[in-house]
Formats: structure tokens, C-alpha cells, sequence
């Protein structure tokens, strides 16, 4: 039987983001942001704009790549970020173009491919965060997921024979005592003899003093 559901909150971890820097790198990045000015941390960073991230929900990992040429005429064409070390002046095969000023053109420019046939079409990209998009991901999954209610239950007073026993995994050690108004079972342990009650679940529970379990929607 279905259990009752409640809103997901942080906590719950549904989704798991990969972070795509390390710890020493995010100690460092803190450290920085108060010392350098917002350009020269910008400058110092930059790189960490290109890096992929993943994350995974429900089994499955999503990997998350937004910065790249998206012309399929450009022969960078889908390609991620590179530096091309053993080139001379060692280019990147993007470059970012604009000013911090002028916000509205800042780009990804696609340079030409320095070690083989092919040119770039004079494209540019707006790039993002794929970090940033990954937190987005996670918040939106986050506030439209449910959970399992889950409560912390005490069967036993403070000192019983048998308080590692509960009604799920020893149910021989517990009295049922019938059902609460709210149509929860109760138990009372047989050693110590507290009463607990339990909730029930989804189907045996009925809203809006209608005598029918339908009212409720099968989330």
C-alpha cells in the first residue's frame, strides 16, 4: 500500500550534482572572491566556464555541455572547449569576445582549426554556467517531487526490555489496539505497555468528511 506523501525539501538529496571543479579549487575561488577585483576574478576563472558537469536522478546520469558552436557549417561544430598546446602561441578553439560593459555581445567566438583543414564561420555563442544549469535542474526537479512520510516513531517508554522491537519487524511483541477516529493504527507493547499511532496509509485515509478514498489524487 502506498504510504502518505509530503513536499520534498534540500535534505532529501533527490538529485546528485557532480561538481566539476575540486575541493582546493572551491577553498581557493572563496579565498579570491574578496581579494581580486570582479574582472580580474573573471579573468582568473574563466576556464571553469567551459568545464562539463553531470548529475544523476533516478538512476540515471544526464551529462550537461552548453558551450560550443552550434553551426553546423563551422568546423567547430559541437566541438567543446580546447588548447591546442603543441600549436604555436597555443590557441584555443574558442575565444571570449565582448566587455564586462557590454553585456549584451558577450560571446564564445569560434577561431579557425590551427592543425587541420577546416574554418570557422565567424559564430558566436552566448555562453553559460553548465554548473548554474545544473543547479537549476536540481531546484526545479527538487520543488516538484514528493517523499515518503517517514516518522520518527517511539514505541516504548524510556527503559523498556524491548525498545529495539517495532510493530514492522517484531510484530509479536505488540498488541493491536484497534484504530484512532483518524483512522491510524495503534499498537501498545506488550513489555512496557505505551500506546503508539501509527499512520496510515494513503488508501485508508479519507479527507473532506467524505466516506470514500478516492478524494485523495494517486501522486
Amino acid at each position: 500500500m502506498t504510504k502518505l506523501k509530503r513536499l520534498a525539501t534540500k535534505e532529501d538529496e533527490i538529485v546528485d550534482v557532480k561538481i566539476p571543479i575540486s575541493n582546493e579549487e572551491l577553498k581557493d575561488r572563496a579565498k579570491q572572491y574578496d581579494l581580486l577585483t570582479p574582472k580580474r576574478f573573471a579573468t582568473r576563472y574563466n576556464k571553469m566556464l567551459f568545464l562539463p558537469t553531470s548529475f544523476k536522478w533516478n538512476g540515471s546520469e544526464y551529462p550537461i555541455q552548453y558551450n560550443y558552436c552550434i553551426n553546423p557549417f563551422c568546423c567547430n561544430f559541437g566541438k567543446e572547449q580546447h588548447k591546442f598546446k603543441d600549436v604555436k602561441g597555443k590557441p584555443s578553439r574558442y575565444k571570449m569576445t565582448g566587455s564586462s560593459k557590454d553585456k549584451g555581445h558577450k560571446g564564445m567566438y569560434c577561431n579557425d582549426n590551427p592543425i587541420g583543414r577546416g574554418v570557422s564561420q565567424n559564430c558566436t555563442v552566448t555562453p553559460l554556467s553548465n554548473w548554474s544549469v545544473v543547479e537549476e535542474i536540481k531546484r526545479l526537479i527538487e520543488i516538484n517531487s514528493i517523499q515518503d512520510v517517514e516518522p520518527d516513531y517511539q514505541f516504548h517508554k524510556e527503559g523498556c526490555s524491548e525498545e529495539e522491537s517495532t510493530p514492522f519487524n517484531e510484530p509479536k511483541q505488540f498488541y493491536k489496539r484497534g484504530k484512532s477516529r483518524g483512522k491510524s493504527q495503534r499498537y501498545q507493547c506488550k513489555a512496557c505497555k505505551k500506546f503508539t499511532n501509527v499512520l496510515p496509509k494513503r488508501e485508508e485515509t479519507t479527507t473532506y468528511h467524505q466516506q470514500k478514498n478516492t478524494i485523495l489524487p494517486m501522486l
